[in-house]
């Protein structure tokens, strides 16, 4: 599956923030590499998630997790319910999020896979809001960056796009609907936000990182997790949001959830986006 193994580093795995199953490939350089299969739908279906844990040799092995029953924990995990209805969120039909950049096109996620159709600005996971059907995907080669094409423009307004990726220290926000509880995921059928702040680059290179990514700050009660794949990150105040980043996973690589977290950054395919959406 495109997009889960790290483009140009055959030997090291860069972790998504959703529920996946693993199988062994072979690897250019004779090794064992653990490629991600979506597991999405199953886990849903069944009210488990797909978990990890360390085995011998520094390799994860993925098993599924009942959700504890009645959660625990905070909203996503560690926010609370949205403030505001942002017209530009996407929850789209493959449990990942997205963001609304130009009348009918969708930055998500390319480890989430395709998606029939999009819900878009609401608060909701489930309801109001206009629904999209999502016809066709492009991705950024060598990254984690999908666009996906809506059949019929969208009426919400859509989010700006940074012009370069923001510094350490500057306050940033996540929205997603993904688990309020790691492990033993509850997750959200309202959106979720969280302001935590951005990390150094060179913060989230354990997970996969590079300097033209996003980190963002995180730990156990206070972090993105499964559900919040594709989703965005956003700097600005109420009503002018500017999005720098989508959810790509883990940025410690030592969890899947309840840590840091890495965003594929914006800005530095800024060119590439606007020459598939036509800008």
């Amino acid at each position: 599956m495109p997009g889960c193994l790290e483009t140009g580093s055959p030997t090291r795995e860069r972790p998504p923030l959703r529920g996946r199953r693993a199988t062994s490939v072979a690897g250019a350089s004779g090794g064992t590499h653990r490629r991600l299969e979506n597991c999405h739908a199953e886990i849903y279906a069944s009210g488990a998630v797909c978990g990890r844990s360390r085995s011998r040799g520094g390799r994860y092995d993925r098993r599924a997790r009942r959700r504890s029953p009645g959660g625990g924990g905070q909203p996503i995990i560690g926010g609370h319910n949205a403030t505001e209805t942002y017209s530009w969120m996407v929850s789209l039909s493959n449990g990942c999020g997205g963001s609304l950049v130009a009348s009918q096109w969708i930055v998500t996620a390319n480890h989430c896979g395709s998606a029939s159709q999009g819900r878009i600005g609401s608060t909701s996971k489930n309801s109001g809001g206009e629904v999209g059907q999502i016809d066709r995907r492009v991705t950024r080669p060598g990254t984690d960056l999908t666009l996906m094409h809506l059949r019929t423009p969208a009426r919400s307004a859509p989010v700006k796009m940074a012009q370069s990726n923001p510094a350490a220290n500057t306050p940033v926000r996540l929205l997603g609907f993904g688990c309020m509880s790691w492990p033993g995921c509850r997750t959200a059928t309202t959106l979720q936000e969280i302001d935590l702040t951005v990390l150094p680059s060179s913060a989230c290179y354990a997970g996969g990182g590079t300097a033209n990514d996003v980190c963002v700050s995180g730990d156990r009660t206070h972090s993105a997790c499964h559900g919040d794949s594709g989703g965005p990150a956003v700097v600005g105040t109420r009503g002018d949001w500017t999005l720098v980043g989508e959810t790509h996973g883990p940025g410690d690589n030592r969890g899947e959830c309840a840590t840091s977290t890495l965003y594929t950054g914006i800005a530095p395919y800024l060119s590439w986006i606007n020459q598939q959406i036509g800008s």
